[in-house]
């Protein structure tokens, strides 16, 4: 009897040294620009939505043009599916960026804390969708050189 403990406790010990010694190996490397950054850090999960109101109530002039269009179109299609804006054309994808530039000169202008924390936002938004589609062009294939 004493002698099956100590061989079934020398099993489970050996069976847990395997498992721990295998997961120490395994690793996960994500080198997105949202990595470091926690989901409060960019425009997602609604925040989009209070984006829109500050910038409606304290900068209704830029909120008229169709940069602001161009850029929440985008923002609220990534909150849909991220996916989904790796269908958006190359044009719609530079409007988008011009949006984005304007919106953070417009944000830039305003004396209020709150209007940096939303450009900062809104800036961490902009490389999160550009990461995806830089992420996402096709590799030109090697020519042989022969």
């Amino acid at each position: 009897m004493k002698t099956r403990i100590i061989f079934a406790s020398l099993i489970l010990g050996l069976g847990l040294a395997t498992s721990q010694s295998n997961a120490a190996t395994t690793t996960n490397t994500d080198d997105s620009p949202a990595n470091t950054k926690p989901a409060s850090a960019m425009l997602v999960n609604g925040s989009q939505m209070q984006f829109a109101a500050y910038i409606g109530q304290n900068v209704a002039k830029f909120a008229q043009t169709t940069n602001w269009q161009n850029f929440m179109s985008v923002v609220s299609l990534y909150n849909q599916s991220p996916s989904a804006v790796l269908t958006i054309s190359p044009a719609d994808r530079a409007k988008f960026n011009e949006g984005a530039a304007q919106l953070t000169n417009t944000l830039a202008k305003q004396k209020d804390a709150n209007a940096s924390r939303w450009m900062n936002q809104a800036d961490h938004t902009t490389r999160m969708i550009n990461f995806l589609w830089n992420a996402n062009q096709p590799v030109a294939e090697a020519t042989d050189i022969q």
